[in-house]
């Protein structure tokens, strides 16, 4: 078992992993820019997090659990955020600050369009994933948990 972490030990965010016995340190990223928030695909193969490597904006992006094969997978000029995986590892959730408000986020983990999933004027975000249904909670500006958003699986 690995364990995927952020730490700024090399003087900025960088994504690292290390054995659940604390072996086998390893930066990830190992990028100028700063890397948050690793979150582990179910298959343990892959990792999406969110960065500012391409241009100042967070983006989301998918790796190897080696490092390798960084992908972005949203480009876009507003700020993505908090990426984190579908049970079924084929989609992605994420946060993002398009259309001037705050809002939840899902793109397939492959890279393709991005759906928008909340419509409030007030901030929606932190989307985390609850099994064994496709619900996806989210937490409004005013930390009230709002009613699940549910998804239908291959739509």
């Amino acid at each position: 078992d690995h364990i995927a972490f952020r730490t700024n030990r090399d003087g900025n965010g960088e994504i690292y992993s290390v054995s659940s016995r604390g072996l086998g340190l390893k930066n990830l990223t190992n990028h100028p820019a700063s890397d948050f928030q690793p979150d582990w695909a179910p298959d343990g193969e892959r990792l999406v997090f969110q960065s500012d490597r391409d241009g100042g904006q967070d983006d989301i992006y998918v790796m190897n659990a080696d490092g390798s094969g960084i992908t972005n997978i949203t480009s876009h000029p507003d700020n993505d955020r908090l990426p984190v995986w579908s049970r079924d590892g084929q989609w992605i959730a994420f946060q993002s600050y398009r259309d001037r408000n705050q809002d939840v986020y899902i793109t397939p983990a492959a890279g393709g369009p991005q759906l928008r999933v909340t419509r409030h004027p007030r901030s929606d975000g932190s989307p985390r994933w609850v099994a064994p249904s496709a619900a996806l909670p989210v937490r409004a500006a005013s930390r009230a948990l709002m009613p699940w958003a549910r998804l239908r699986q291959g739509s």
